[in-house]
């Protein structure tokens, strides 16, 4: 066998440049997502949020549905299963 003074060389492996931007176009897309979806959120929570003529209106709205006879007959044929619920709730949390 004959012994090599020279060390053994490869060519380099090619940096990944199009794997590196598509993993960074998937981030940059993430981001936009949520930045998109934390938009919206705020956009939601404006909208949903009352007046406090819309909020009076709309207690006077459950009032008047609290007083009607359809209301109190569910609450009355409703009463027994509810007052169960409530002694077995009891009954576990002994």
């Amino acid at each position: 066998m004959t012994e090599q003074t020279e060390p053994w060389r490869a060519q380099e492996a090619p940096i990944a440049t199009e794997d590196r931007l598509m993993a960074l176009e998937r981030q940059l897309a993430l981001v936009d997502r949520v930045i998109g979806l934390e938009a919206e959120v705020a956009q939601l929570s404006v909208v949903s949020s009352l007046t406090p003529t819309e909020q009076l209106g709309a207690e006077q709205q459950l009032g008047r549905l609290r007083t009607s006879p359809a209301w109190r007959i569910g609450r009355v044929a409703t009463a027994p299963l509810r007052i169960a619920r409530r002694v077995a709730r009891r009954g576990t949390h002994a």
